[in-house]
């Protein structure tokens, strides 16, 4: 019989645990330990390795080896923390960048010069926490609990689900921490006359949360949740990092940062690791002693051949006064969250402290003062918590799942539903909603905006779903067309950002067939699940037609509905493009948007290049200046001459010869039914289309420095595609959209934007 775990997924330390008669962690790994590191190597071979023993031979794999991808999943590279991290190559050695084909709203890690993403590393710790679990219970591991932070949003959840889906694992839940603390310090477990309120306070190695959690009688009710994603034990390693290396600058008077970088690779590598590794145990050994040392020798020495040894005592003293205004933001955060949930302290019961660095002595003191000690609870082993929670959780919800598609319950293990026959073989998430078997009452962790536009197309967002509302939650609103004959539709998803801004969390299109006049009525449903994962569809009032949409989360998707967007933007923008053109490219594009209704690829299918190539190819249409001759033919005969290498000889031969039909042919039907079919063919090659629009830029002698720049950009993409690196082509002509087609460009006489009463 299949066992379901509980797992803390970390962003320093990972744990899995299980519950049966009682809870306990599963040992991980080689040796038996509690905690696994999650950190994901790549040796040699091209293997991972993952845990413990990569991180202890850290200079064996670096660069090649990622700590805290947490940091990175749903994040986007024009993240400033994530530009921190990427130019802190002793804290990260590898590589961070833009996923290719990806939009700036993505992240990509690389090792040994290979791409993955946040996910896919993720999914390397999960696949082994589940492979470790199922050897020790005996049973084959299928499904688990996963904790994310409280304040992780619906992009961020969705790479979490991906990752358990890359790792084999079906989610029965995804569990706020804080929560998952609170029941595994027993709070479910108060009598039903007992009401407590607790803050659950969890400073871990990468992040910081918090919660208020309202327990009654064995069940919790989320009521508010704070913190701060970018604070942790890192932070602190990073402090006492420069606090070592500066001290041992100053005792030998030296650049310690300049020897560092004039190290080989190899040696530098080599003394990051052990480096690490002396700050984290002196890290440790400061709760417990009043002084530690930190040790580094034989690697370092000057232009004269003199050895550099690194040893600096750190003591308790220096040690809480450096981190001091680390754990004050923590406090300050305790009290705007008190104060956003109109919660006064002294309605709070306890505190629980969770993660690692609550361990650190000087946590527990400021809390103690500003708080009172007497409402100071904390585990014997805080690290473990997490896990412990989430175990019980899993245990708890029994065999019943919801089928992701219709909702009904289903056992565990299904391979299809019994009710919509859909297949739960890809599906990640299984979940239970019902409050009365998981002991927990969930509540919206954001609030929930979609993007509108006034009939001055002024940018608008308007709030569908506010924060602290009960899970799952479901909620209509009426909008509108903002323009005649409204043909696309635009759906821009946004949740509020730990700044103060928005953060888009999805785009997605609908179409409308039908000739509509302006402010036609447009009714959406928004629907939040207990994993606050969003579902939206839409009635258009007036055909009572309904649209389930497929929003984008942040990978290819991403990339293609921008390309959507832009594409339509550009073309109706174009006072040089005739109407007809445009009704073609509408017409065109509609499809497009209808297939992917239909299709619903997943976010890294590689079928949206197929769907991009399709929207590129009808604006090379729409851009192409009609002169008798059908712009399929004209396209046709530019992808055979300038980039026939790279077609299949199955295309190449059935283009030639709907060109040779079409030169033969002697009515319009016999030359539209042609032009139709090349039409269908150059679809699947928009992309050099678009690329050789440079090369036509490239030769306009009435602009010569654009002239040069396109041509430039032309060499470049034709020298990524003779690479075979269609992504980096496609980044190309991303970079260099102002080069391809007319100049003149006003602002656009139609939109896909909607409006709201």
């Amino acid at each position: 019989m299949s066992k379901t775990i509980g797992i803390d997924l970390g962003t320093t330390n990972s744990v899995v645990a299980f519950k049966d008669a009682s809870v306990r962690v599963v040992a991980t790994g080689p040796n038996n330990e509690d905690l696994c590191r999650s950190c994901v190597a790549m040796d040699k071979s091209g293997s991972f390795v993952v845990g413990n023993a990569p991180y202890k031979n850290w200079k064996r794999y670096a660069p090649n080896i990622v700590v805290s991808a947490k940091r990175l999943m749903g994040a986007s590279i024009t993240d400033p923390q994530v530009q921190k991290m990427k130019n802190d190559k002793d804290m990260y050695p590898y590589g961070i960048s833009k996923k290719s084909g990806g939009t700036e709203d993505s992240v990509a890690i690389i090792m040994n010069g290979q791409e993955f993403s946040p996910e896919q590393i993720s999914a390397q710790i999960l696949r082994q926490l589940k492979e470790d679990a199922s050897v020790k219970l005996g049973d084959e591991v299928t499904h688990a609990v996963i904790t994310v932070p409280a304040y992780f949003n619906e992009k961020q959840k969705a790479a979490t689900r991906k990752a358990a889906e890359l790792a084999g694992l079906k989610v029965q839940r995804l569990l706020a921490e804080p929560t998952a603390a609170a029941i595994s310090y027993g709070a479910d477990k108060m009598s039903a006359d007992e009401d407590k309120i607790f803050l659950v306070y969890d400073f871990g190695g990468g992040t910081f949360d918090l919660s208020v959690l309202v327990a009654s009688g064995g069940s919790f009710i989320e009521s508010g949740t704070g913190g701060d994603r970018w604070l942790g034990g890192d932070d602190i390693d990073r402090l006492v990092s420069e606090y070592v290396l500066t001290e041992a600058g100053k005792a030998n008077n030296v650049d310690i940062h300049e020897l560092i970088e004039s190290l080989d690779a190899k040696k530098k590598f080599a003394f990051q690791g052990e480096f690490k590794s002396e700050v984290e145990s002196a890290k440790k050994a400061l709760s417990q002693t009043d002084s530690a040392t930190i040790s580094v020798f034989d690697y370092l020495e000057t232009e004269d051949g003199d050895p550099i040894d690194i040893e600096v005592t750190l003591t308790r003293e220096t040690f809480e006064s450096m981190i001091r205004p680390l754990v004050q933001r923590t406090i300050d955060l305790i009290d705007e969250l008190l104060e956003k949930t109109a919660y006064p302290i002294d309605s709070i019961d306890n505190i629980l402290l969770v993660g690692g660095s609550s361990c650190i002595p000087l946590v527990r003191n400021m809390l103690s003062e500003k708080y009172g000690k007497e409402k100071i609870l904390s585990s014997e082993k805080p690290m473990l918590a997490i896990a412990e929670g989430a175990a019980i959780l899993s245990h708890s919800m029994g065999t019943e799942f919801e089928c992701p598609h219709c909702g009904k319950s289903i056992p565990v293990g299904s391979d299809e539903c019994p009710y919509c026959h859909k297949s739960m073989e890809s599906s990640a998430t299984q979940t239970s909603e019902d409050p009365a078997k998981t002991g927990v009452v969930f509540t919206t962790k954001h609030k929930y905006f979609i993007e509108t536009r006034d009939d001055a197309d002024n940018v608008q967002y308007s709030m569908i779903i506010d924060e602290n509302q009960v899970l799952p939650n479901e909620v209509n609103g009426k909008f509108y067309t903002l323009v005649d004959n409204q043909k696309i539709i635009a759906v821009n998803l946004y949740s509020d950002a730990e700044n103060g801004g928005k953060e888009k969390i999805g785009t997605g299109f609908f179409t409308i067939a039908e000739n509509l006049p302006v402010h036609s009525e447009l009714q959406f449903t928004f629907r939040l699940t207990e994993d606050e994962t969003m579902s939206v569809k839409v009635r258009v009032a007036s055909t009572g037609k309904i649209h389930n949409i497929n929003y984008s989360q942040g990978s290819l998707d991403s990339h293609c509905f921008e390309a959507i967007q832009s594409s339509f933007d550009r073309v109706m923008g174009d006072p040089n493009i005739s109407d007809s053109q445009k009704n073609g490219f509408i017409d065109k594009l509609q499809k497009v948007i209808e297939g992917i209704q239909v299709g619903s690829p997943s976010s890294e299918s590689k079928e949206w290049q197929n769907i991009e190539n399709s929207v590129q190819s009808a604006t090379t249409a729409a851009t192409t200046k009609e002169e008798g001759t059908d712009v399929n033919v004209i396209i046709a005969k530019i992808l055979l001459d300038h980039f026939g290498k790279f077609m299949s000889s199955e295309h190449k031969d059935a283009m030639r010869r709907e060109l040779t039909k079409y030169e033969d042919a002697t009515t319009p039907m016999q030359k539209n039914e042609c032009a139709s079919n090349l039409e269908e063919l150059n679809d699947k090659y928009g992309l050099f289309v678009s690329g050789f629009l440079l090369n036509i830029s490239g030769h306009d002698d009435s602009n010569p420095v654009r002239a040069n720049k396109a041509l430039v950009a032309y060499n470049q993409f034709m020298a990524a595609l003779n690479e075979g690196n269609v992504s980096r082509a496609r980044d190309i002509l991303d970079a260099n959209q102002d080069l391809i087609g007319h100049d003149t460009v006003i602002s656009v006489s139609s939109t896909t934007g909607i409006g709201q009463n």
